[in-house]
């Protein structure tokens, strides 16, 4: 019950009637995380999406250079992991490990596709919640680009 209430405010899920947001939670899996550990790594399989219940991530990305990496962001609670994999079907694009004990609820791609195919109103307000969560991340990285090309 926790979980629910934790999720019902994010962004992904706000599309959702208080009915719909009941039906989502069957379809949705709990992942606990220990301070460390790596939930994937760049390149890897995408086949889910992560949302933070409680706890912290880093997202790390291997410079293009391929020699080091660095830490381009730390994401808490309400933020979510790996949205784009449910879209595009393509390797991971950073590595992503935590920072401190972190719940996580997730989403697999397996479980979308069977909320698409039983319940496609579910799944289309889902993709309206990802669609808009993208295109937030996006709003955010060009000012961050801009910033950075004025500087």
């Amino acid at each position: 019950m926790v979980m629910k209430e934790l999720l019902k405010n994010h962004l992904f899920f706000s599309y959702l009637s208080a009915e719909q947001m009941d039906k989502i939670m069957a379809y949705i899996e709990k992942l606990e995380l220990k301070t460390g550990e790596t939930l994937f790594k760049e390149g890897d399989d995408g086949d889910y999406v992560c949302f933070i219940i409680s706890g912290s991530l880093e997202v790390i990305k291997l410079t293009t250079w391929q020699n080091f990496t660095t830490v381009i962001a730390t994401l808490n609670e309400g933020y979510c992991i790996g949205e784009m994999a449910i879209i595009d079907n393509e390797p991971r694009s950073a590595t992503i490990r935590a920072v401190e004990d972190t719940q996580l609820a997730v989403l697999t791609q397996k479980a979308f596709d069977l909320m698409i195919q039983s319940e496609p109103e579910l799944g289309v307000n889902i993709l309206k919640g990802v669609a808009q969560s993208l295109s937030d991340n996006l709003r955010i990285t060009t000012d961050k680009l801009a910033d950075e090309v004025a500087a």
